[in-house]
Parts: structure tokens; sequence; C-alpha cells
């Protein structure tokens, strides 16, 4: 036989996030909530991951890149720097996000 655990679940019904994950939760049929939470938390988990590794992806692009663009001080405008000169990669990193 398989073992349970039991968690007590509960809703502050005064915060806004709290009152819209209840009235998702509450729509789901009672035989169906356990896995609703289970799937909501993998998700969850996965986005962040993906975010992470999004976040790396485009930090590693400008590091590699860096090199070959011309960087100018805060305040200086820099006319020279076009939207070609970065590599086709990043463009379409920054384009899938």
């Amino acid at each position: 036989m398989s073992e349970r655990k039991r968690y007590y679940l509960s809703f502050d019904m005064d915060n806004p996030r709290h009152r819209e994950a209840e009235a998702l939760f509450a729509r789901q049929a009672s035989r169906q909530r356990t896995e609703y939470v289970v799937n909501s938390i993998l998700t969850a988990h996965q986005s962040e991951i993906l975010e992470q590794i999004v976040r790396q992806a485009i930090r590693d692009e400008l590091r590699n890149a860096a090199p070959q663009l011309q960087l100018t001080l805060p305040g200086e405008t820099d006319t020279d720097v076009q939207l070609s000169d970065l590599p086709g990669s990043l463009i379409h990193a920054l384009e899938e996000l």
C-alpha cells in the first residue's frame, strides 16, 4: 500500500493572490485537487529553472559579445553601434523572451 502525506492548506483571503489561487483551487473537482496542486508546483519549478537557464544564456552571450562591442560610458551616445553589430544568437535569444 502506498504511503500518503497530508498537508493543511489555508488561504489568506485578505491577500488578492491568495483569493485568486483559492478560486482556481475551488473550481477543481474534489478528487482532482491534489493533482492540480502537484501540477502547479511542478510547473512553477520548471518555469524557475527555465528562467535561470535563459538568464545564464543571455549572460554568457553578453560576456562573449562584450569584446566585439564598443561600450560607451553612461551619458555618452554612440550612433556607430547598430543592431546589426550584435551577434545573431543574442538577437534571437532576446526575441524569444
